[in-house]
């Protein structure tokens, strides 16, 4: 049973808002958030991973098996439902991640489940949960996704990136095999609580847990878009286009976020660790894939509040994500 608390003082939470509104201010270069969805990498940046075009439409057991499948539009969509639990702390410092990193990261993907899980099923789209695979460090795991036309192969636990493939297979958080599988590299996930963020170095008082939260959400985003093509048979050819690929799955991070703003666990410091990715994962000018600091910084803040600049009069929603960054099957 969730103990009821006294909800965030009105000056805390404006201070919550100022907090996102700095997303928009920092500027920056680099490749972190990088997806299967990438085709082209940048220079001295791991490769993100191409799953060869068969990642689109099609039927699945995460496609919406009994039933008609529901609809999203801008009035008819529902809200993605906040999880019962508490987003706390991880307790994870430099000292102890060889025993924490795991547990929090897997705690992630159970509270990503159950937030896009309960919106899927109010749209009868099925059931959206990812294959895992968490690499734990000594250990590599063979994943069949592409670079280019070149397999990718062995991918070990200390690889400079996460990416969701969506031709592997392996057990989603049920245990049942399944297809599309988000990939994350624990020895680089550890790394954060070292100031070591996916090979920058950075400061370790100013990262932590929601650095490596914004991570693993984005890499549940591009699942989530690998599902409503499931579930609504939309082919590779009218998935989300150019640096939209990557924007939308910043966008349907920031609408977790959002749930974690609604259960009053997020927190400045948070904002502020999402903040310092900002430098690392835009592209230093328009149309290179990923979207420049400022277009990923309003996609994050799209997905929180519903606006690219941030006012938290409501939250953010999955359909002001689908409508801004995938107009070709969800154009308001």
């Amino acid at each position: 049973m969730r103990v009821a608390r006294t909800r965030k003082a009105p000056a805390a939470r404006m201070l919550i808002v100022v907090a996102v509104a700095m997303l928009s201010a920092v500027t920056g270069c680099s490749d972190l958030l990088s997806s299967d969805d990438e085709k082209s990498p940048q220079p001295g940046v791991s490769a993100p991973a191409s799953d060869g075009g068969s990642s689109g439409g099609g039927s699945s057991d995460g496609g919406s098996s009994k039933g008609k499948a529901g609809s999203c539009a801008v009035d008819s969509c529902p809200q993605l439902p906040t999880p019962s639990g508490d987003f706390t702390g991880s307790g994870i410092t430099a000292d102890n991640v060889a025993t924490k990193v795991t547990p929090f990261l897997t705690s992630l993907l159970d509270d990503l489940d159950k937030a896009w899980g309960a919106w899927f099923t109010e749209l009868n789209w099925g059931d959206p949960s990812a294959g895992r695979k968490l690499i734990e460090p000594g250990t590599t795991f063979e994943t069949d996704c592409t670079d280019g036309d070149n397999k990718i192969g062995a991918v070990s636990s200390d690889l400079k990136n996460a990416f969701f493939c969506g031709v592997d297979t392996q057990p989603n958080g049920n245990g049942k095999a399944t297809e599309g599988t988000i990939i994350l590299p624990v020895q680089t996930f550890a790394g954060i609580w070292q100031g070591d963020v996916f090979g920058a170095s950075v400061p370790s008082v100013i990262v932590g847990d929601f650095t490596a939260a914004t991570v693993v959400a984005h890499e549940y985003g591009h699942n989530v878009v690998f599902r409503i093509a499931q579930a609504l048979n939309i082919p590779d050819s009218a998935f989300p286009q150019g640096n939209n690929r990557e924007l939308i799955a910043d966008c349907f991070a920031g609408n977790w976020a959002a749930t974690v703003f609604d259960r009053d666990d997020l927190s400045v410091r948070n904002i502020l660790q999402a903040a310092t990715l900002l430098p690392l994962i835009g592209d230093s000018g328009p149309d290179q894939g990923h979207g420049t600091v400022r277009e990923r910084a309003a996609a994050l803040t799209t997905g929180l509040t519903g606006k690219a600049l941030p006012t938290f009069e409501r939250r953010g929603q999955p359909v002001d994500c689908l409508t801004k960054y995938w107009p070709e099957k969800f154009s308001a």
